[in-house]
């Protein structure tokens, strides 16, 4: 008796445990993705006013960096459902379609690393056409269309 009560004290523990750490992920992924838009606002802007564009690079290679963690920051026990769908605490807008396809998610990642690479180089030049921030957009907004929740 002693070591059945024992076993479901360490599940329920565990999936508290999962559950704390999913709301943890889905807190650091919803402050990069809030970080990332913020960027892709800054580039926009900067992109717009035709004005020097050097500045940026650091934030370009953050994004980048963020981007290329991203699959590492959507376990399945994060996705909707089972997480109720939204933006408040506890919520998310990530697809449950991201698990079916996880390839296909990484793949996009991968295709935002470089598309960020390219805005980077044009950034260090001075200059961002605004071609390449509209290609840029496009390939965020790839990932927005199968795996994310409007």
């Amino acid at each position: 008796m002693r070591v059945w009560l024992t076993a479901a004290v360490a599940l329920v523990s565990l999936g508290i445990t999962g559950a704390a750490m999913s709301q943890d992920v889905v807190a650091e992924r919803r402050a990069g993705l809030r970080g990332l838009g913020q960027g892709m606002e800054a580039v926009a802007q900067a992109v717009q006013s035709r004005g020097d564009t050097r500045a940026l690079v650091p934030r370009i290679e953050a994004m980048s960096a963020f981007i290329a963690t991203l699959p590492t920051l959507v376990p399945t026990a994060s996705l909707t459902p089972p997480q109720p769908q939204g933006t408040q605490p506890g919520q998310t807008r990530a697809l449950a379609a991201i698990e079916a396809d996880r390839a296909g998610f990484q793949t996009r990642a991968t295709n935002m690393v470089t598309a960020f690479a390219a805005l980077k180089t044009a950034a260090e030049s001075g200059t961002i056409p605004a071609d390449l921030l509209r290609s840029t957009g496009g390939t965020c907004g790839a990932c927005h269309q199968q795996f994310r929740a409007r």
